[in-house]
């Protein structure tokens, strides 16, 4: 029972982190198309943001729903905010060592790391409305 429950509520995002780990990875850099605006950040930024706050607010989701709110906090924060952060920085050193036409980027990396950890007030307030609704 508790393989199925881990299989269902991990399934999302570890599809996921395999669709990051393809567009990071395995996608040539001139294969990537140019949106052909300028913006304030790149958006190649604010795309590793997105993933990563997709990413761990998919972790976080999944396991607050199954708990019903009742949660570790310490799984939480690792399983849903250090591990994708964590993540994040093993790809952008797989892209600099094995992916020749990539290359790893700090700035990949700190967009990686914040859009993790914004997903951190989403799941808190989703966690706070499940143990109100249970009451």
């Amino acid at each position: 029972m508790k393989f199925q429950l881990i299989l269902r509520y991990a399934s999302v995002p570890v599809i996921i982190s395999l669709v990051i780990l393809y567009l990071c990875c395995l996608i040539p850099p001139n294969d990537i198309p140019d949106v052909g605006f300028e913006f304030l950040i790149p958006t190649d930024k604010i795309v590793h943001f997105l993933m990563y706050m997709g990413l761990s607010g998919a972790t976080a989701f999944n396991y607050i729903h199954a708990k019903r709110g009742h949660i570790n906090m310490l799984k939480l924060l690792v399983f849903a905010f250090a591990f994708p952060i964590l993540y994040g920085g093993l790809i952008e050193i797989i892209q600099h060592y094995y992916f020749p036409p990539r290359s790893g980027d700090w700035f990949d990396f700190l967009a990686d790391a914040l859009g993790a950890l914004s997903a951190l007030p989403f799941a808190f307030i989703f966690r706070n409305y499940l143990i109100k609704r249970s009451l």
